[in-house]
């Protein structure tokens, strides 16, 4: 089912988009966006034009991806440093006998 982008979105339209997003693989979303298609799968926009927050990063500070796969260990210290603070895991301590 494609969804009508002139119609108002409901939010069961919203979570039905993201569900079916979410059936994709990452190759696939990566394809979708990189061919500007992503509005195929999700066709709704604000209500009005949002500035981009200033805590995002700027082109200058963004690095390319490997090709290779992340190690389990790469992968945990990348959902950390993304976390707010508040949020992130305390490293576990061994207590000693």
């Amino acid at each position: 089912m494609l969804l009508d982008a002139k119609a108002p979105a409901t939010l069961g339209a919203v979570v039905e988009a993201v569900t079916r997003l979410s059936t994709l693989s990452e190759a696939q979303i990566l394809e979708l966006v990189s061919a500007g298609r992503v509005a195929e799968w999700f066709p709704f926009k604000p209500a009005r034009e949002q500035a981009v927050p200033a805590d995002t990063v700027t082109d200058e500070e963004l690095t390319e991806a490997s090709a290779s796969p992340l190690s389990r260990k790469q992968r945990e210290a990348l959902i950390q440093c993304s976390l707010p603070a508040t949020s992130r895991k305390k490293p576990r301590s061994v207590a000693k006998r």
